[in-house]
């Protein structure tokens, strides 16, 4: 059984609201959302602590982001090894303290403890509520499908660290160490976007949470789906890898929905906002992602997306 098996089996019964990027605390306007990140799991045994502390507050507030809202504050548990030093904890709080002030947020509390084990970092982050929530249930039939920014470049990032493939511009590593989550473009889509989702477990296995939640299928087209001139770069050498970008994970960027009506408005934010939005499909009435390419044939994908349980 995997990661979502589980939750669907035994979690979702406790709470029929679980599903979406962020909760809403009741009669109030604050958001709330959690996130762990496990050595060896989410990043490497040598990853530097300044990177860290900034890559597990920000996969928090993406999903903020992916709600319409904006970071507030955030409680940090931490699970650190006996022998950590003096520099791992002054490099890590420099990341703290750095995001803090870029986010406009601060430490509200939290616990730590030390084991024998390795590092584990858990954030439960606060956010304010826009005028309007976005939530991964709204898409309809014919809506576009979009996404912010590029895809992939993490994914591949991570076979640079492997050393599997070469980084020589340092951007996919770099998009791998340190998401950006789209704070602003998630409150300006939040009053016409039908649906919004954050992609950390891949770009197709988080359409598909959309589709489901939804009860709608969706079609993308691989040649429309936006990748860094690095990332471009290594598909034309190895097509393979299209699988990789298409399914890895970690981009942090906004998959949403919208009508048609709103194509100019998508367009006026993306320049406002400075960050691309790209049209990659459309919802249509199956109960799958279906992915075609430039001959308008489905692909078969040999991977989903990251799963934690196998």
């Amino acid at each position: 059984m995997r990661e979502f098996e589980y939750i669907k089996r035994y979690l979702k019964p406790l709470d029929n609201s679980i599903g979406d990027d962020a909760a809403t605390l009741a009669n109030s306007s604050y958001l709330v959302t959690k996130d762990i990140l496990i050595e060896g799991v989410h990043f490497f045994s040598n990853y530097l602590p300044y990177n860290l502390a900034k890559k597990s507050l920000r996969t928090n507030f993406s999903d903020i982001a992916a709600v319409g809202g904006t970071p507030y504050g955030y409680m940090l548990g931490l699970v650190l090894p006996n022998n950590v030093d003096d520099l791992w904890w002054e490099s890590f709080v420099a990341g703290l303290k750095e995001d803090n002030k870029y986010f406009q947020v601060k430490l509200l509390g939290g616990d730590t403890t030390a084991h024998n084990g390795k590092v584990i970092i858990s954030v439960t982050a606060f956010g304010i509520k826009g005028d309007r929530f976005i939530y991964r249930s709204g898409a309809g039939l014919g809506d576009l499908v979009c996404v912010s920014g590029t895809i992939g470049d993490a994914a591949l990032g991570l076979l640079a660290y492997q050393g599997i493939i070469r980084d020589s511009t340092g951007r996919l590593k770099g998009r791998y160490d340190i998401p950006e989550p789209r704070v602003t473009l998630g409150q300006a889509i939040s009053d016409f976007a039908s649906s919004c989702i954050d992609i950390s477990d891949g770009l197709i296995q988080d359409a598909q949470h959309i589709c489901e939640l939804s009860n709608v299928g969706m079609e993308l087209h691989s040649d429309k789906i936006p990748l860094s001139f690095a990332a471009r770069e290594i598909v034309e050498k190895k097509p393979d890898y299209i699988d990789l970008v298409l399914t890895g994970g970690d981009d942090y960027e906004l998959l949403f929905t919208a009508s048609s009506e709103h194509s100019n408005k998508i367009e006026e934010i993306s320049q406002k906002c400075r960050v691309n939005i790209t049209k990659i499909g459309h919802v249509t009435d199956g109960k799958e992602v279906i992915v075609r390419d430039k001959d308008n044939l489905p692909i078969t994908l040999k991977n989903k997306g990251f799963v934690h349980f196998i």
